[in-house]
């Protein structure tokens, strides 16, 4: 029955219905969205993001940097936005904006299909692929929260996990996997302290 329910999801929905959607689930209603981490090495890491000034401030390794909402890498974009759920007319145009980001790295936001993710089995929403099994850019977004699971451009892939662990339960990943050419690069754990090890 769950089967059926998501093909008809999938085939009702459009790309950009997706990313709104998608937008939508992962709004923060707060001004200021920050979480903070450690990555593979354990050194710890800090995200802040400022959407009045559109400005993400990063600390990690002892030094901090800012950058525009318009600089930021895609799988950033993916989590922190400028959005009020006073005016809903800005979810849109943050989705649009962000389908305007993923078109331009590559993926093709027109087309769409069901997939499973190659990492743990769960059945996807795949914007950029048109068939499940061809070879392209994609976001992948979980079929049950539409929250990305998986961001794949040219080379690179991230995987995105443990939402129901993160700092900001359900908005943002407890933990990010970048690989590059399948090897794994990087991880990043944003953890709750109960999720925490010593």
């Amino acid at each position: 029955m769950k089967f059926i329910f998501v093909l008809a999801l999938a085939a009702l929905l459009s790309p950009s219905e997706m990313i709104t959607k998608m937008t939508d689930s992962l709004y923060v209603p707060e001004q200021k969205i920050a979480v903070q981490g450690v990555d593979r090495d354990n050194n710890r890491i800090s995200l802040e993001f400022d959407k009045a000034k559109k400005v993400l401030k990063k600390t990690e390794k002892g030094g901090t940097s800012e950058m525009k909402l318009s600089e930021m890498p895609l799988f950033l974009k993916l989590f922190f936005f400028d959005a009020d759920k006073k005016a809903p007319e800005s979810i849109g145009i943050a989705a649009k904006s962000l389908s305007g980001a993923l078109h331009a790295a590559g993926i093709n936001t027109e087309v769409s299909s069901m997939s499973v993710s190659e990492f743990d089995g769960s059945a996807t929403l795949a914007v950029g692929k048109e068939k499940r099994f061809s070879k392209a850019d994609v976001l992948e977004l979980s079929k049950e929260s539409m929250r990305p699971a998986l961001l794949k451009v040219g080379d690179e892939t991230f995987v995105f996990s443990d939402y129901h662990r993160s700092p900001l339960p359900l908005v943002f990943p407890g933990r990010i996997r970048f690989f590059k050419n399948g090897v794994l690069q990087n991880e990043w754990l944003f953890l709750r302290d109960e999720y925490k090890q010593n």
